[in-house]
């Protein structure tokens, strides 16, 4: 008996952190910069361990998700943007946590990052 409701609350536990690091759904955080303020929103749909989606609001189209993976309450991608008529790669790296991700966005190369808090929108 003693067993059997250790291992009930185990599948319970499970569940519940399961559920918690769902990272699909439309998600807003703002970009702070030199020039001002941005606000990003995040389409994402998680099947499994990968992660698929767009990422609006960083140039005047949105940008495909790429290289995307769920790995417990980690999520991680990335987008090709443009800086200076270059292409660049942008790193995405969030821990999630309820309805709130919180990502360190970089260059692919580590020169430059910054961080970003995106909530889940309803």
């Amino acid at each position: 008996m003693k067993r059997t409701a250790i291992f009930i609350f185990a599948l319970l536990a499970l569940a519940t952190a399961l559920a918690a690091a769902d990272a699909t759904g439309k998600w807003k955080g703002t970009l702070e910069t030199d020039d001002g303020s941005r606000e990003l929103t995040f389409h994402l749909k998680a099947d499994g361990g990968k992660l698929t989606g767009i990422v609006a609001g960083l140039l005047d189209r949105p940008l495909d998700v790429s290289e995307g993976k769920v790995e417990g309450s980690t999520v991680a991608f990335s987008v090709i943007s443009e800086w200076d008529g270059n292409a660049v790669k942008l790193v995405y790296k969030g821990e999630l946590a309820g309805d709130e991700i919180k990502f360190t966005m970089g260059t692919d190369d580590g020169s430059w990052s910054t961080e970003i808090k995106a909530k889940r929108l309803a």
